[in-house]
């Protein structure tokens, strides 16, 4: 074991630099595509950590919208990204509501033919949420227009939308009918383009963090942890109760990040406690090295400018040493249950000891035998005192009769 991780950490920074795409004239190409959620923030995030010296990151928004909360992430990223960004909505594509927002986060806007933007009224209408994504929307914007401003903040008060014509005319996008001539109009020619898509990571965000979703994890979580308290014995639900109680309040913003990894590092130590004190279940100890992990990879994901798959060698590391040692620990309590245990007959009979009362026949008394009081019968008068020998166990009473001395001859 020692040997193989002294080999993983020397070979750590060889897989780090075949991992990575070399930089020089590298454009990366992110899809923001279907809804405005927090797997498309995973993705742009994902994207943004890629460009690190990077010539150009394009996005590619083609939405019907989302949630605010999700746009305003994928600003922050965009903002703090260290190389030049433009989006571009593809012909025949959409930018509206928070996709439209996206959009405009970018250096420069182009729009293919037969695209729509704008149509930014924020559902359910409020008067606080207008005034947000009003100013939100003049921040973004490229011009100090006046009416270029006024037509912006109509897509909100008016849910005014433009054809690709109309924002070219506007000024507030360009022509480009395919990702080529975004490229050229920027005046990049690529010695590499990296694209990122929606994985599975992105997937599971999007479903998990859905707030409609979040709010039957939280109930589906009660209703485990009730039944956890009904259940006789620990049965896991509990735990699984708590892990869906947690990512429901990070899901509903009630909670932040680092909360939502200690509570996820908590019920995998739990988890792992429990394994120990009852080896052989083992899913236990999956479920509790998967929540460790999982815990460790939200807290790479919080700091800025790191890419977490650099990092993935040493957290593979980590749960291979930790489930290594788990199945190890495992296997050897297996051993042991399986060892034939002493019956209480076994241990007993033949056993010497002394009477502490009076035992008549048919009536019961108390006899001192290894260390411990025990109820006993005899078939023959024992006087308290006398020494006695068990001669058969019979549930938690001795058969117990007199110890006879052997002659000397």
């Amino acid at each position: 074991m020692r040997r193989a991780l002294l080999l993983a950490l020397l070979l750590l920074p060889l897989l780090q630099a075949y991992a990575l795409p070399p930089r020089r004239g590298l454009v990366v190409v992110a899809y923001v595509t279907g809804r405005v959620d927090y797997g498309a923030w995973l993705v742009v995030r994902d994207a943004v950590e890629r460009a690190r010296g990077a010539t150009l990151l394009v996005l590619v928004v083609d939405t019907y919208g989302g949630y605010l909360d999700a746009a305003d992430r994928i600003i922050r990223e965009i903002s703090g990204c260290g190389c030049r960004v433009v989006s571009w909505v593809p012909p025949g594509g959409r930018a509206v509501s928070a996709g439209m927002l996206v959009a405009l986060s970018a250096q420069r806007l182009y729009v293919g033919p037969g695209s729509v933007v704008g149509a930014c009224e924020p559902r359910p209408k409020d008067e606080k949420v207008v005034e947000y994504v009003k100013a939100r929307l003049r921040s973004l914007a490229k011009t100090s227009d006046l009416k270029v401003i006024s037509e912006l903040e109509k897509m909100v008060t008016e849910n005014r939308a433009f054809a690709a014509e109309e924002a070219c005319e506007l000024g507030i996008a360009s022509k480009a009918n395919s990702l080529d001539e975004v490229l050229k109009a920027e005046g990049v020619e690529p010695s590499y383009v990296e694209k990122v898509r929606r994985g599975l990571l992105a997937e599971l965000a999007s479903l998990v963090l859905d707030p409609g979703v979040a709010m039957m994890l939280l109930v589906v979580g009660l209703l485990l942890i009730l039944l956890e308290v009904k259940a006789a014995g620990f049965q896991g639900w509990g735990a699984l109760g708590g892990l869906m109680i947690a990512l429901a309040l990070y899901a509903l913003n009630l909670i932040g990040p680092n909360l939502l990894a200690l509570t996820l590092l908590a019920l995998g130590l739990a988890l792992i406690v429990i394994e120990l004190k009852k080896p052989g279940i083992q899913v236990f100890g999956i479920a509790g090295v998967a929540l460790l992990t999982a815990a460790a990879v939200i807290e790479y994901f919080l700091r800025p400018y790191v890419n977490p798959l650099e990092y993935a060698p040493p957290v593979a590391i980590f749960t291979a040493c930790l489930a290594g040692f788990l199945l190890l620990t495992i296997s050897r309590a297996v051993e042991a249950t399986k060892m034939r245990r002493v019956t209480l007959e076994e241990r007993l009979v033949g056993t010497e000891g002394y009477a502490k009362t009076d035992i008549r026949p048919g009536r019961l008394g108390v006899v001192h035998v290894s260390g411990e009081d025990w109820t006993a019968v005899s078939e023959e008068e024992i006087r308290k005192g006398e020494e006695v020998v068990v001669r058969e166990v019979k549930g938690l009473t001795l058969i117990v009769g007199k110890r006879r001395r052997e002659g000397r001859g």
